[in-house]
């Protein structure tokens, strides 16, 4: 595993990763763009209740996309099937 150094709200963090420095690095970005918008737009007085609302956005936003990405699916399956009836017909 490798150690990345990261900041998150102004805090050094070194972490240890199975994935690439630039995924981390991406990640906590994201984070701490999330964490910026939750403490601009909110009266939340403590970082660990920024913490927390960020967290639930973005889990919200993963949730979604795991929505989305789950009806994409099903319409792939519905289209490709509905293809290979339409090839069944022609060749029976």
């Amino acid at each position: 595993m490798k150690r990345v150094k990261v900041e998150i709200l102004g805090q050094e963090y070194v972490l240890r990763a199975s994935v690439g420095e630039a995924q981390v690095k991406r990640a906590a970005a994201y984070l701490n763009e999330r964490l910026n918008e939750v403490l601009s737009t909110t009266t939340t007085s403590t970082t660990l209740a920024a913490a927390v609302l960020a967290a639930l956005n973005i889990a919200n936003e993963l949730l979604l996309l795991q929505d989305n990405r789950d009806n994409l699916l099903q319409e792939i399956e519905a289209q490709t099937n509905k293809m290979l009836r339409k090839m069944e017909r022609v060749e029976g």
